[in-house]
């Protein structure tokens, strides 16, 4: 049986206890996020992710990327899912900041940052990285983050979250050397961002552990539970 050991030395059931335990983590964000009945628009949320080294973002191999094809396979309203390079976190904050300013003036209004979607942020390697220089980027703008994932996260600076992430989660490996990622992501202010846990992922290598169905499952149900499917008009 495959187990999922946090930092603190306890150990999870990784094809099951853990998506209970995260998830109920996230109970606060699920609650806040989602739009109440009656509201018009869509749901918007916007995902990012990163992969590492010189990876591919279409290279189907990678768990990054099989992630996000995931996703786009949900079936929800104003779920944009964009995938990069850990080189390109700069075209992603583009990004980002393009959907947000809604007047195109090049500016960010209060409005505009308070209407913006959800954004979700996971990269494996140094796409974890990237994620975190990308949510610091983010905090120099004001932008929220719902949630940050890193996966096997290696790079200087990336063990500390910035304070405008509301939840992140880090899992890594011990498995394979000399690539081993960060063991322990701490909140730039404990007040602000929840440190969901340090996942300690057993027998597994670098490159396998962003293929973890386990994770991926966790990124989808956390992401599905943000932003609930709308129900389906049955045809005539």
């Amino acid at each position: 049986m495959i187990k999922l050991s946090t930092s603190s030395s306890c150990k999870l059931n990784l094809q099951g206890s853990i998506l209970g335990v995260l998830l109920l983590a996230f109970t606060p964000i699920r609650s806040s996020a989602q739009v109440p009945a009656g509201e018009s628009g869509p749901c918007k949320t916007m995902v990012i992710g990163f992969v590492g080294g010189m990876r591919s973002p279409e290279d189907l191999s990678q768990g990054v990327v099989q992630i996000g094809n995931r996703l786009r396979g949900l079936d929800q309203n104003g779920l944009e899912v964009n995938i990069y390079s850990h080189w390109h976190w700069r075209k992603a904050f583009e990004l980002i900041r393009e959907r947000i300013d809604q007047n195109l003036d090049n500016s960010l209004s209060k409005k505009e940052i308070e209407q913006a979607p959800k954004i979700i942020i996971y990269g494996h390697s140094l796409g974890g990285w990237a994620a975190i220089k990308l949510t610091r980027r983010l905090n120099q703008a004001r932008i929220r983050v719902e949630l940050a994932v890193q996966l096997d996260t290696v790079g200087p600076g990336d063990a500390v979250v910035p304070s405008n992430v509301k939840f992140a989660a880090n899992f890594y490996q011990r498995t394979m050397w000399p690539l081993r990622g960060e063991k322990k992501i701490r909140a730039e202010d404990e007040r602000r961002t929840k440190i969901v846990g340090n996942f300690l992922v057993p027998e597994t290598g670098h490159e396998a552990l962003a293929r973890k169905a386990e994770i991926s499952d966790f990124i989808t149900e956390t992401i599905s539970q943000l932003c609930p499917s709308a129900p389906r008009t049955p045809n005539n």
